[in-house]
């Protein structure tokens, strides 16, 4: 492991004289160039004993011990890099080939950015050592960038070797070194982009909307990674992938991937390159130099002004609201004082609306499955070997399946459940046990509304909408049935899998064995119902009467999740 630690060390060292080239183009715009290179020293003695986030392993509090290995971390990223390689070898053409690979290679690289070096750019913690100190915005802001540069470099070679090798096969040796140097250009692409972004919305939006925006950037990204690795192999032919003539659309220059791969097409096929492939390969090697002008002489000032104000606010991101007008119409208060009447079910209701609103690692887990639904749902519908697309289309629209897309939204209201009572600043959950509350099953009974009503009702709905618009509305008992299911479903998961009143327990990593019996006992129940559900479709008039059953069902199961104790509840030490 010393040795391991050592080549990276050495490595550090490499990186560091390679983003030093940039220095020159710093020093003009204000950049102590002395300064930068101390900062970026340390921070990267410091980065070897940070854990990373792009494989980090979760690990029980009693097991924390342990460290990541680099030799795994560094072999799933070649894994990674020899599929992504693969795109190299499909198309025909090298300069196709290559954009696609670039369009994939960024995304990842921004990915990597996002998740893992987010906090690292508004990072605070290091500000009662710099600030003191004669260190200008733009040395610091750079500082930042460069840090960043360097680690996501170390990534982004070890993840584009295997697609070096690959070149050398494709377009010759000559064509190595020419991809080398495009893989530095579009990571120093991939790393202005993000943090161009993330410094002009430093400047125009205030820190809590900040967080905020970083948050949905994260929730998007990894929809788009889930639903590209999901459904790309089932809408696209890799066959007609080879063939695809995507530069004969103009937009597909003012693509960065485009003028990546433009420079192998200028210097490797020079004969057939023309002047536009020249200039894109111009502009594809400039770019990184301006972008980082650019953010040191226009969105660096101020950058320490910025962090400090992140800083204050970091106490209280997540339990501070607009304060509301007098009299403010608000349909979220009418809806609980009309679902909700009993007053201390009203308070649960309106206590889970307003944390789960403002909570954002409740919304970094729970809110990407509201996509993962359809894009499962597409993933099985389409999942057929032999058809064209359009065949399988036909096929599901003239099929009963759509009755499982609602059975998979059960998958949100697990994902729900299993987060709502969880929460970072579960301490602050002494309130529920200092007022004289004799029946907690209320605040429960109040909290399970507030779900159903605010989050999966509402879904459900759109999801319905669209159906009846494709299936006709022979859908609709079949969805109301489906639905009373899905809410017995979640009652069941709320008995016998959520112990603790809303945000009032801490994050656990790992659930116990019997839990996970539970719960795969209670979707294997409902799994079954389910199927029974798709046979009797074929009588209209046995699933209207079925609807009957259950209604009563879920309201006998709710009068008795509504009398929990507190024998019932999981209590945390405050």
């Amino acid at each position: 492991m010393n040795n391991i630690l050592l080549m990276f060390l050495s490595m550090d060292k490499i990186f560091l004289r390679l983003v030093s080239a940039f220095y020159p183009i710093l020093a003009k715009t204000g950049v102590d160039t002395e300064q930068l290179n101390e900062i970026l020293r340390v921070k990267l003695l410091m980065d070897t004993r940070r854990p990373k986030a792009m494989f980090a392993t979760r690990k029980s509090a009693q097991n924390n011990k342990g460290q990541q290995s680099p030799i795994l971390i560094s072999f799933f990223t070649l894994l990674m890099g020899f599929f992504i390689g693969l795109i190299l070898i499909v198309s025909k053409a090298p300069y196709v080939g290559e954009t696609f690979y670039f369009i994939v290679f960024m995304v990842l690289m921004a990915l990597t950015l996002i998740s893992d070096f987010t906090t690292v750019l508004i990072d605070t913690r290091d500000q009662f050592i710099i600030l003191p100190r004669p260190v200008s915005d733009r040395t610091i802001a750079v500082s930042r960038i460069m840090h960043i540069s360097i680690y996501v470099l170390r990534l982004a070679l070890l993840q584009g070797l295997p697609a070096l090798i690959i070149v050398g096969f494709v377009d010759g040796i000559w064509a190595v070194p020419i991809f080398f140097i495009q893989i530095l250009e579009a990571t120093f692409l991939s790393i202005f982009m993000v943090n161009v972004i993330y410094l002009l919305l430093m400047k125009v939006v205030s820190p809590q909307r900040f967080k905020d925006i970083i948050s949905y950037f994260q929730i998007g990204f990894s929809i788009i990674i889930f639903a590209t690795y999901y459904l790309l192999p089932r809408l696209i032919d890799i066959s007609v992938l080879g063939n695809i003539q995507l530069l004969s659309h103009w937009w597909a220059y003012l693509l960065p991937p485009v003028w990546i791969a433009a420079l192998n097409e200028s210097l490797i096929h020079a004969t057939r390159a023309d002047m536009i492939t020249r200039i894109l390969a111009i502009v594809g090697f400039t770019t990184p130099a301006v972008g980082l002008w650019f953010v040191a002489k226009v969105l660096a000032p101020g950058f320490n002004r910025r962090l400090s104000v992140i800083a204050t606010s970091d106490g209280n991101s997540n339990t501070t609201g607009k304060v509301k007008k007098a009299g403010r119409f608000n349909l979220i208060e009418k809806l609980s004082n009309l679902v909700a009447s009993d007053p201390v079910e009203n308070a649960g209701f309106r206590i889970t609306w307003k944390l789960a609103a403002r909570t954002r690692e409740f919304k970094m887990k729970v809110y990407p499955a509201f996509a993962y639904v359809p894009i499962y749902f597409l993933y099985f519908a389409l999942n057929g070997k032999g058809d064209s697309l359009s065949d399988r289309i036909d096929k599901l629209q003239a099929g009963h399946t759509y009755v499982f897309l609602i059975y998979l939204c059960t998958f949100i209201l697990s994902s729900i459940l299993m987060n709502i009572s969880m929460s970072e600043k579960y301490k602050s959950a002494w309130v529920y046990y200092a007022l004289p509350i004799g029946a907690p099953g209320k605040i429960l009974s109040g909290m399970y509304k507030a779900i159903i009503v605010l989050y999966f009702l509402p879904y459900c709905l759109v999801l319905s909408i669209g159906i009846i618009a494709i299936w006709g509305p022979a859908a609709i008992n079949d969805l109301i049935l489906a639905f009373l299911i899905s809410l017995i479903y979640g009652i069941l998961m709320a008995l016998f899998m959520v112990k603790g009143l809303p945000f009032s327990n801490p994050v656990v990593v790992k659930q116990g064995g019997g839990k996970m019996i539970t719960s795969l006992m209670i979707l294997l129940f409902i799994g079954g119902i389910g199927f029974g559900h798709y046979f009797l479709m074929r009588w209209e008039n046995v699933v209207w009467i079925c609807i009957i059953p259950a209604l009563l069902i879920n309201w006998v199961m709710f009068r008795y999740y509504k009398r929990q104790t507190w024998d019932n509840i999981e209590l945390s030490e405050i």
